[in-house]
């Protein structure tokens, strides 16, 4: 910072440097960026995976589960109930599961629960889950383990659950007898997904609707914010408080602390292999040694498992087969990150600090897509599955404390290969240090002008009294030559006239000088007000610049918190006046949004100087670079993603001068157009309308524009959903921090300064 505020910084050596190769450093660092990426994925520069909780002791259980005989019981007998009496509901049977699990000596309990849907205008959804605790002979409760699985009805689109639910109370009747277990088992069946799963564990954590922690617990900031007392009749809606939709209810019994959780998701008791799911809310990741250990006792049981179509049956000598292997398998776990939807019921445990994964049976000509020679692989049952279970919840007794020695922050080139949160943050560091460079580039650009125009003043200022000086020895040479003039004329006269001509002549040369002497020093009064005038109209510039700057920052983030709070009026007046679904009403009201702001906020605040805009552009390349990596240390794939995309942008956007030549005025409208592309909404929809492109090739370009139409307004209308009901802040940050920022790119490219 020394160097920064030294007035003679500007003839610095680095100083002079950075100016001439800052853009080609910043596209280096681009560059340099997306190739740390990918050559992660490679093996020489990631990691095998190992264990870090020596308290597991992996492989060292001797496995007793016996319950095939039992599971495919449960299984048969679940299904028969599921068929004559819920074939066309999609109600749970919670009778049938409440009487199982009380033959089994559980500890049964129901739990109800209720949401108000926020968009759907007094709509109410009601439902069941049904839990069973095994209180374990060696403690008093203190600790638990959860094994649960999510209820689908046989009319469900997705695949059923029913194996999962019927291993899980063979399992349950198989370990009531043991007397080795130092936690509590819950085995809990949840209803309506990722709804009912939510619901329990607020409920068991305490977090009740009427609490004030009810919110600021879950870490959701999704609030329509100020209180404006009571509202008129017509608004009463608008200004309701629709933030606390989901009511968990009350839970009659739970157990101790819950250390970890497994969510067991299978259609038939026969599979081919087991997927096991890590990404949870928000990008959130169990730790690493839960991961290994469910892969590493997969193995031992002699069970084909995968990750992200990184499978381990899969061996190549070729590592360039490998290599690409594994970079498939870092996009797609990125790709589960950037939503931060979970992709199971485990992903919902991990806010609230519970290690959780997902066990999911698969067969071939699976929906996720066939995986590569697996109709080589020999097919597994119950039996194995059970043992699996049974070697990986005794491994978690065996836990003296939370998960807390190996990573939580990670990426996974293959089932047995992790990238490390040291390896991988430097690729985001480069994108985020190129908009840095460019920051400061600017500030000493902006700072240097600033010095050549206070030398230049000084300058003028100096050979305007040196001009001064010049007038006004001349005058006196002048007034001396004049003198001597009448002397030499009068020499012949008479001694008397000589004497009273040369006094006259002196008074008028007196007076001749002293009118050129008031008009020298009026001039120089005139000159010193002029300098006085300049330097008060500079800083009364230089405080109008930081209103200037500051006022349009509040503006444009308003403007972002405007965008964050409009879902909710948008759905009412679309509803209300249009009778358009909310999704439709959301979306479009989004577009009415974003196009308004469009041609709006380049001219609600005009900056009249290039060093108000230049000094925008460096806040804002400071906020995007911080704001990216803020977010890529909790979600690195999110995070590099909003780099990668606005990075280039960061790079091109410079202040627009009002002398722009032909050539110039090209460039700036490829450049508006391209800021228009990186529209936060219209990168949504390009990418799931290609996306679209992809799964439908046979379709017409119609359908697959309207295809991808629809998949934007679906997932806009989730990820609200999901910031209301589960915390999820992806259209925070979309609207509040990437919205904004975009805003001020605009802005620098639609207003022209004179330089």
């Amino acid at each position: 910072m020394g160097l920064l505020s030294d007035p003679e910084y500007g003839s610095v050596k680095w100083v002079k440097v950075l100016k001439k190769i800052n853009f080609p450093l910043c596209c280096l660092c681009y560059v340099g960026s997306i190739l740390w990426f990918f050559t992660l994925a490679h093996p020489e520069f990631n990691n095998e995976t190992y264990f870090s909780e020596n308290a597991l002791l992996p492989g060292l259980v001797r496995n007793e589960f016996n319950g095939e005989h039992s599971a495919n019981k449960f299984f048969n007998e679940f299904i028969q109930e599921l068929e004559d009496k819920y074939e066309d509901s999609n109600e749970m049977p919670v009778d049938w599961l409440v009487a199982k699990m009380s033959q089994l000596s559980l500890e049964v309990y129901t739990h109800n629960f209720s949401l108000n849907y926020p968009f759907g205008q007094g709509q109410t959804y009601k439902g069941t889950n049904v839990y069973g605790i095994l209180r374990a002979p060696r403690t008093s409760s203190l600790e638990a383990l959860v094994v649960t699985a999510p209820y689908r009805s046989l009319s469900n689109h997705q695949k059923g659950t029913a194996a999962g639910i019927a291993l899980m109370l063979a399992f349950a009747q198989f370990a009531r007898p043991q007397n080795y277990w130092a936690k509590d088992i819950i085995f809990l069946i949840t209803e309506h997904e990722q709804l009912g799963m939510q619901a329990w564990l607020e409920a068991y954590h305490g977090l009740q609707q009427e609490t004030s922690t009810f919110y600021t617990s879950l870490g959701s900031f999704w609030q329509t914010g100020f209180d404006f007392g009571k509202p008129p009749q017509i608004f009463e809606w608008l200004m309701t408080d629709h933030s606390k939709s989901l009511d968990p209810g009350v839970l009659k019994g739970r157990s101790g602390s819950i250390q970890a959780a497994i969510n067991l998701e299978f259609h038939t008791p026969k599979f081919k292999y087991i997927e096991v799911k890590v990404e949870g809310l928000n990008g959130q990741l169990p730790n690493l040694d839960l991961v290994n250990l469910a892969h590493k006792l997969c193995v031992l049981s002699d069970i084909h498992h995968s990750y992200q179509n990184s499978f381990t049956w899969l061996r190549s000598r070729n590592n360039i087969d490998e290599w690409v292997y594994s970079i498939g398998t870092m996009l797609k776990m990125s790709a589960a990150q950037v939503t931060g939807v979970p992709n199971g019921n485990h992903g919902l445990f991990l806010p609230f600090g519970i290690d959780a994964i997902t066990l999911e049976g698969r067969e071939l000509n699976d929906p996720a897509g066939d995986p590569p020679r697996a109709q080589y692989l020999s097919t597994r049952n119950f039996y194995l599955l059970g043992i699996t279970l049974e070697r990986v919840l005794r491994s978690l007794n065996n836990l003296l404390e939370r998960f807390h020695q190996s990573y939580f922050f990670y990426m996974l080139a293959a089932t047995n290969r992790y990238i490390s949160i040291g390896q991988y943050m430097p690729s985001l560091c480069l994108l985020c240090g190129a908009m840095l460079t460019r920051a400061l580039c600017l500030w000493v650009t902006i700072q240097q002008d600033e010095e050549i125009e206070k030398r230049q003043d000084e300058k003028d200022k100096g050979l305007k009294e040196k001009k001064s000086e010049e007038i006004l020895e001349n005058t006196e040479e002048k007034a001396d030559s004049e003198e001597k003039e009448p002397l030499i004329k009068d020499v012949i006269k008479p001694k008397e006239d000589v004497i009273n001509t040369k006094e006259d002549e002196i008074k008028t040369n007196e007076e001749v000088v002293m009118a050129k002497e008031d008009e020298i020093n009026a001039k120089k009064a005139a000159i010193k007000a002029k300098n006085d005038e300049i330097e008060t109209k500079n800083g009364a510039d230089l405080n109008i610049s930081i209103v200037n700057v500051g006022c349009n920052y509040f503006l444009v983030h308003i403007l972002g918190y405007a965008a964050n709070c409009s879902p909710e009026y948008f759905n009412y007046i679309g509803t209300t006046y249009f009778d358009q679904t909310p999704e439709a009403s959301i979306f479009y009201g989004l577009i009415a949004l974003s196009v308004f702001y469009l041609f709006v906020t380049p001219f609600a605040f005009r900056f009249p100087t290039f060093e108000d805009l230049s000094m925008t552009n460096i806040l804002l390349l400071i906020e995007l670079a911080t704001a990216c990596l803020a977010i890529g240390m909790h979600n690195f794939p999110l995070g590099l993603l909003i780099a990668v995309l606005y990075t280039p942008l960061a790079l091109l956007v410079g202040v627009v001068g009002d002398d722009c030549r032909k050539r110039s005025a090209i460039v700036l409208f490829l450049k508006r157009i391209l800021c228009i592309i990186l529209q936060p909404l219209f990168v949504v929809s390009i990418a799931l309308i290609l996306y679209s492109w992809v799964l439908f090739p046979e379709e017409g370009v119609l359908s697959k524009m309207s295809r991808g139409r629809d998949a934007t307004m679906q997932g806009v209308m989730f990820s609200v959903v999901d910031s209301v009901i589960y915390g999820n802040w992806l259209f925070q940050v979309v609207t509040m921090v990437i919205f904004p920022t975009w805003i001020l790119f605009w802005q620098i490219l639609c207003n022209r300064v004179t330089y």
